[in-house]
């Protein structure tokens, strides 16, 4: 459905003008040409051209519909700069168009619902999309980006752009960078999908065999034939086959079928005998099953022999009643952190991670080090993928599993960037333009004065909500800004020479403290409050505290906690002995009442 100025200058005036002004004494291409001008200004912060209008030009009465053009393009370009995340060289460049837009919605209202393709909108989507992997560290590459963007924003500046041929012009270039980084990407991928496969199929074999033989009896031979032929079997069988197929688990199983047959049988006489029975039964079809899936001496029957003559061996001790001579399992070294010491991922996370496609842009932050990173290379059967920067060279490569912590603590966040200028400015403008027909038809279906009044209700309850935003936004500045002079404060006195004792034995005490750990620590308001470890996370040095009730009291790296506790600030009242759940005590409680008379519960 076309959309016409005057519905666009409707909502708008809808949403921010309270009164239709009439005394206006600038005339609306005056304003525009003026608006101009500022792009070669410095760039305010938030976009606010209406508070640089009012300085500049006090004694102007801007119309109703320019105020609210102006105040639209504010809001838009704040969503915008929330939404995405830009270095700041970049960033300086694109807000500094703002202006620019601001003056073409001033002499278009409806250009953002009216194809805004070869629009100032349309050419920012361009530079945003071509900018959004920059950084400064990129080398010549980068610098002709940067060199072409900068010409790209002065010509833009200059106010006598084409924009169809300024925008052709753009994608042609950046066409040729992108298939040149294309050529790196795929160069990459085709080097490292090999690699990753590789790598991940020996931490899936190694994984499945140790989780099968923990804890388990083995012998020498079974052991030297788990980490050999079967170890290097396994790893192909994952390469060949993925991890998700009947071969995988039908390898899986054997492997704990093959362990079983090691173990000694039950005290009691019945379960003795039944357990041999099986045994007999599986030991005869075993050597077959294990032939099928040796794939390491697929094409070396010698060695295949020898390996399940091994085995055949000591099963022929175990049936005729001689004890194996057992010894101790070492698993198998595998470079990564065992799955059983891995934090739970949500499957909610893992669906979200699972619908990650390559060409996606992510910022990677982890201590001090921060990356922008592209998803080049997705391997779905070993579940890894690959990330590049814009230059195309490797910046990380991390399991599925790995990709959902990292998101979930944050340390991974996906950027938004694609059509951001002309989605945003369309999505709120038709969002403007619903709300004032709904409210036009509310206003046709009622009562004037209550229309009116459900308004400034409306309007009453946002202005609440952004003053409460703001107070809570205040407060919790307030309180990091305390918490930040505290550890401050702390860290001087535990760096003190007569406290180099104290703080080696704390920070070993720290490093030991398990999770229902209970300390006293600084509430908001300085005073020490007892408080438990809820969450610990090792990986990004966190360690989280609540109160008995269940509420955050704070969080804190080991040193932050270490030099805390060294300068007398907090104290560790146990460092590890776990408490009922608050919430079980309450249900508790509730269902023993639930037994109990009106007068008991009373005491009448």
């Amino acid at each position: 459905m076309s959309v016409t100025a005057r519905q666009v200058l409707d909502a708008l005036k809808h949403r921010y003008a309270t009164t239709e002004s009439s005394d206006s004494n600038i005339a609306s291409e005056e304003v525009a040409v003026f608006v101009r001008t500022l792009a070669n200004e410095a760039p305010s912060s938030d976009g606010s051209i209406l508070d640089t209008l009012s300085s500049l030009k006090p004694d102007w009465v801007l119309s109703a519909q320019d105020r609210a053009v102006l105040a639209s393009v504010r809001d838009s370009l704040t969503m915008i700069f929330n939404l995405i995340d830009l270095e700041p060289a970049v960033e300086l460049h694109i807000r500094s168009i703002s202006p620019i837009i601001a003056a073409e919605l001033i002499e278009n209202p409806a250009l953002p619902l009216d194809s805004p393709k070869n629009s100032i909108l349309s050419i920012l989507d361009v530079l945003l999309d071509a900018t959004i992997g920059w950084t400064d560290d990129q080398g010549r590459a980068g610098e002709n980006l940067l060199k072409h963007i900068t010409e790209t924003v002065a010509s833009l500046k200059s106010g006598q752009a084409d924009y169809e041929s300024l925008e052709t012009e753009l994608n042609a270039f950046l066409g040729k960078e992108a298939a040149r980084i294309k050529k790196l990407e795929d160069r990459l991928a085709a080097s490292e999908s090999g690699k990753l496969r590789s790598q991940k199929s020996r931490s899936i074999a190694a994984e499945m065999i140790n989780a099968a033989s923990s804890g388990q009896k083995l012998t020498t031979s079974i052991i030297h034939f788990l980490k050999g032929p079967w170890y290097e079997s396994m790893q192909l069988l994952a390469l060949n086959s993925g991890v998700d197929g009947d071969d995988w688990i039908r390898a899986t199983k054997l492997t704990e079928t093959i362990i079983w047959t090691y173990q000694p049988t039950s005290e009691e006489a019945a379960k003795a005998n039944a357990e041999k029975q099986r045994l007999y039964r599986i030991i005869e079809h075993l050597p077959g099953e294990i032939r099928e899936l040796l794939l390491a001496f697929e094409h070396n029957s010698d060695d295949l022999d020898a390996a399940i003559g091994d085995i055949e061996e000591d099963h022929v001790l175990m049936v005729s009643g001689q004890e194996l001579e057992y010894v101790d399992y070492e698993p198998i070294e595998t470079g990564e952190e065992s799955s059983s010491k891995k934090p739970a991922i949500s499957r909610i996370l893992l669906r979200k991670v699972n619908s990650l496609e390559p060409g996606l842009w992510f910022i990677f932050e982890e201590g001090e080090k921060r990356a922008r990173i592209k998803l080049v290379l997705k391997l779905k059967d070993v579940r890894q993928m690959l990330f590049t920067n814009r230059n195309g060279m490797k910046a990380l490569d991390k399991s599925f599993d790995e990709i959902a912590y990292l998101m979930s603590s944050s340390v991974l966040k996906v950027l938004n960037h694609n059509a951001v200028f002309t989605s945003t400015f369309s999505t709120f403008y038709q969002g403007l333009i619903e709300e004032y027909e709904r409210k036009q038809k509310l206003a046709e279906q009622a009562d004037q004065v209550e229309a009116e009044k459900e308004s400034e209700k409306q309007k009453a309850l946002l202005e609440a909500a952004a003053s409460a935003r703001a107070q809570q936004e205040e407060l919790l500045k307030k309180k990091e800004d305390e918490k930040q002079v505290r550890l401050e404060r702390a860290r001087a006195e535990a760096t003190r020479a007569e406290n180099k004792n104290r703080l080696v034995e704390i920070t070993a005490l720290v490093e030991k403290l398990a999770v229902g750990a209970w300390l006293k620590l600084p509430a908001a308001d300085g005073t020490l409050e007892e408080c438990k470890l809820a969450v610990k996370i090792a990986a990004a040095d966190k360690l989280i505290f609540v109160s008995r009730a269940g509420v955050k009291i704070g969080e804190y790296t080991n040193e932050q906690l270490t030099t805390l506790l060294v300068a007398g600030d907090g104290e560790i009242s146990d460092a590890g002995v776990e408490f009922e759940d608050t919430l079980a005590q309450v249900v508790t409680k509730l269902r023993a009442d639930r037994e109990k008379s009106y007068d008991d519960l009373t005491g009448s």
